[in-house]
Parts: C-alpha cells; sequence; structure tokens
C-alpha cells in the first residue's frame, strides 16, 4: 500500500460516485491529502456529529483536504465553487470510530498470552511476536474496514511506537496513539514475557524512577501516560502505589500529557481519582460503586472506559468450542486470528489467580457501568483489543453492543466511541466528531444507529482524514 504522501484520492472518490451515484468527481483533485485541494461536499444524510447533539436531517458536511471546512442543514451551508458533491441521501453520517483501549502488543490469538494459556510448545512466544510484526498491516485495515479511524494503545513495549509510525505512513490505517507505559510497581517479569528485547511494561520502584520513566515517555513522543494498579497476588508490590501516583500525575502534568490508569479496585480507584488521574480502564470489580464514588467520579472529570469485551471474551468464551462473532468481526477481523481459536483444540482451564480476579467480571462492570452512566459520569469504549478472542478492529462494536445491554443509550454509546474516547488521548479538539475544523474522519451508514447501536456496522464507505474508502474494499484476507 502507498504512503500518505503518494496516495492518490481519485481513485478513492471516484469508486465512492459509483457505489453512491449522483457524484461528479472533480478532475484537479490532488495526489496528497496534506495537500490544498478542491472541496468535497457531502449532501442528503442524516448527520450524527458525535457530541450528543439532535440529528441534522439532509445535512452537508465540507471537506476540503483533510479537515472538516463546514457543517450543517442543507441551505444553511454553503456548497463552494467547483467542489465535488457526493449525494448520500437517505444514509447516515457518524463520526469515525475509536477504540480508547487497544493492545497490539498482543495479537487476539491463541497464543498471544503464554502467562494465561501457555502453548508455547506449539508456536513459540518469539513466533508469535514475528507474527505480530509482520502483520501489522493487516491489523491496520482491520480498524478501517470496521470504521474505526482512532486507536489508542494503552501501554506496552516500544513496539507500540512503531505501529504509531507504521499508521502514520498508510492512508489505510486508523490514527494511533501510544500511552507509555503501564507504569507499574510489579516487576515486569511477573506479568509478560519480553517482546523482541523490550518489556512490556514500565516497572518503577519509588516516585523518583516513575517520574523519570514519565520523562522518558515525553522524549518518545508519547501521546499519554497509563499507568497501573492490579491488585490481588501483586498488592505487596504496590503498597507505595499513592506516592508513586503522585510522581506520575505531577510529571504527566509537566509535560502536558494525560493520565489513564488500570484499576479494578473500588478504593484504589478511588484514591487515583482523588489523586488527579484523567481516566479509568477498566471498572471496580470487587463491589457497587457507592453515591459517594460516582460524585468523586462526577466532579472530577473522569472518562471511564469499561471494557465489558475483555471480561467475556479473554475470561469466558475463549474457553468455548466456538465464539459468537457480530457480523463485522467476521468480516472485518483477521482471519488468521478466528482460525488461531480452533487449532490447539481443547484448552486447559484458566489460571486460577486469573478466576479469582476477573472470572466475575463481566456482571460487575456490566453494572457499574449502569451506575456511572446513570450518574453523568463519561463512559468511553475501549474493547482491550489484543487480548484473547478480541480482534483488533471490529471488536469494538462487541464493546458497544455490551454497554448497550448494560443500560447505556444509543445517543450516548455514539458520544463513547467518538468524542470521549477522543478525550481519553487528550484528541477531542481535533478529533471525535463532525465539527468544522476537525480532521476528517467519517462514516457512511446504510442503516440508523440511533433505533439500533447494530447499526453502526452498517458502514457502507469509510472516510479518513479525507480520503474515501468504499468498505468493501478494507476487508481482510486470508493470506
Amino acid at each position: 500500500m502507498q504512503s500518505r504522501e503518494h496516495v492518490k484520492l481519485l481513485p478513492f472518490l471516484s469508486a465512492f460516485c459509483w457505489m453512491l451515484a449522483g457524484c461528479e468527481p472533480t478532475a484537479n483533485r490532488v495526489d496528497s491529502p496534506s495537500s490544498s485541494s478542491a472541496a468535497t461536499a457531502i449532501v442528503g444524510a442524516t448527520l450524527i456529529d458525535g457530541t450528543g447533539a439532535a440529528p441534522v436531517e439532509d445535512a452537508v458536511v465540507i471537506i476540503d483536504g483533510t479537515e472538516i471546512a463546514a457543517v450543517g442543514a442543507r441551505g444553511d451551508v454553503p456548497i463552494p465553487e467547483g467542489a465535488s458533491t457526493v449525494d448520500v441521501g437517505g444514509k447516515w453520517l457518524v463520526p469515525g470510530l475509536m477504540d480508547a483501549h487497544v493492545h497490539f502488543m498482543e495479537s487476539g490469538r491463541i497464543y498471544t498470552k503464554p502467562g494465561q494459556i501457555d502453548l508455547t510448545h506449539l508456536v513459540p512466544y518469539d513466533e508469535e511476536v514475528a507474527w505480530m510484526q509482520q502483520r501489522v498491516p493487516v491489523t491496520l485495515r482491520s480498524y478501517l474496514c470496521a470504521g474505526v479511524t482512532g486507536a489508542v494503545s494503552v501501554g506496552g513495549p516500544r513496539f507500540e511506537y512503531e505501529v504509531r509510525e507504521k499508521a502514520r505512513a498508510r492512508a489505510d490505517a486508523p490514527d494511533v496513539y501510544v500511552a507509555h507505559g503501564p507504569v507499574t510497581l510489579v516487576p515486569a517479569e511477573m506479568l509478560f514475557p519480553p517482546f523482541d528485547g523490550d518489556t512490556s511494561v514500565r516497572s518503577v520502584t519509588d516516585p523518583a524512577s516513575a517520574a523519570e520513566t514519565i520523562r522518558q515517555g515525553a522524549e518518545w513522543n508519547a501521546d499519554l501516560v497509563k499507568t497501573g494498579y492490579l491488585g490481588g497476588p501483586f498488592a505487596d508490590y504496590e503498597k507505595d502505589y499513592a506516592a508513586v501516583h503522585e510522581a506520575i500525575i505531577a510529571e504527566s502534568a509537566a509535560h502536558g500529557l494525560k493520565v489513564t490508569t488500570h484499576v479494578t479496585a473500588l478504593e484504589q480507584a478511588r484514591t487515583l481519582i482523588e489523586l488527579g488521574v484523567d481516566s479509568l480502564q477498566h471498572l471496580p470489580l470487587n463491589a457497587p460503586l457507592d453515591a459517594a464514588f460516582l460524585e468523586l467520579a462526577k466532579s472530577k472529570g473522569i472518562v471511564a472506559v469499561p471494557t465489558l469485551a475483555v471480561w467475556q471474551r479473554n475470561f469466558i468464551d475463549i474457553y468455548k468450542p466456538d465464539i459468537e462473532l457480530l457480523d463485522i468481526e467476521r468480516e472485518c477481523g483477521d482471519p488468521q486470528v478466528i482460525a488461531s481459536w480452533h487449532e490447539a483444540g481443547e484448552l486447559p482451564s484458566p489460571p486460577q489467580v486469573a478466576l479469582e480476579m476477573y472470572g466475575a467480571g463481566a456482571a460487575m462492570a456490566a453494572a457499574n457501568t449502569r451506575l456511572l452512566h446513570e450518574a453523568g459520569v463519561p463512559l468511553a469504549a475501549g474493547s482491550d483489543t489484543g487480548n484473547l478472542g478480541l480482534l483488533h478492529g471490529p471488536s469494538l462494536h462487541y464493546e458497544l453492543k455490551l454497554m448497550g445491554e448494560a443500560g447505556v443509550p444509543t445517543t450516548d454509546l455514539i458520544v463513547a466511541a467518538t468524542l470521549n474516547a477522543a478525550r481519553i488521548a487528550g484528541q477531542e479538539h481535533r478529533v471525535g466528531s463532525i465539527e468544522a475544523g476537525k480532521q476528517a474522519d467519517l462514516l457512511v451508514l446504510d442503516a440508523d444507529p440511533l433505533a439500533d447501536i447494530g447499526n453502526l456496522q452498517a458502514i457502507k464507505a469509510v472516510v479518513k482524514s479525507g480520503v474515501f474508502f468504499d468498505q468493501e474494499a478494507l476487508l481482510p484476507s486470508a493470506e
């Protein structure tokens, strides 16, 4: 696939016009989405802009280069002279989706977490790592295929940064935002094997080493910081977690980096919110959220990422003979990942420590998701993709399905998967909604997602940074 600097826009636009009809592609479309170009007007759809505002019927969206120039109802937004017009009457426009919790250091394959299911006698971990490195182009296209135009990597080895750079060099890839971390007091070797010579967590021992790790992240141009309080069998290592987090939060603020944190225990989550983290990855699983916690989270402006999908898929479904996938997971998911789930026959039982910490997590996480929503705490959608049974790209739709079943209305689900997800990485000023001045990332849908969140899967086309893709052209191959 060609780089962003050399991709030709006109073929994409022409294919899009053929698909929808009524479009007049302009002959002077330029070669680079970063260059100036004639505008494109997308007209006639019902617009759901990602802010939670009421939908706009018969809308006009003007795209100029990589950005949205104007948005509004037809008649309120003039179409520039010479602009190409794409008529999408009878369809719906939503912002490109963003997954607020992914790990590129994990593939979703059955071989990717030897600490949970050890199949290294079949596929040594070094081979799994090499497979992931080689498979990056397919992984990235799977995101765009599923309408996911942004992904927040919540920490891992230097490989996460490498994936970000590879995504920036491609037109058919999401924007990738990398969190430095996870910064934790737990020794790295207790959590993951080495990944191509690097650790998959950033272990620290005290506030000073924690601050130094944040400075390292700033030098590597991290987009945010990820911390972790693991608890359970690791609690003895984490006695100084509050002092360490104070140092992390202060140093991150000095570099303009938001802090998101892995925490599944109620009291530790409360403490971390009081200390000043910006968002929660996962929710407390050991108790229902009390009124004081909900008020604290709301008053502090916390955004919570429930990650319901990981408790269901990684700890329950992967051990079943078959995983029931959404249509878009089968269509856009990497077929080699899906095939791997059936290659090892009956799997060993999960480690007892994992069952004790997370085995009952699905029900409690769903209940606490509902409590947060009812209390007015913003939610962001993150799948924890890369874990066993979760597919890079399309499994975000499974997360949205579970959040809906937990009681989150469709309007709020769309905001969770767009603007609120962008807030996790501190990118809400440039992506996450269809507004003038923002990056032109949006989806054309064949069905109304406000009627059923499953209709977010009815993708006709994807627009990424002003480049139009027929969704069928993004389907992955088994090769």
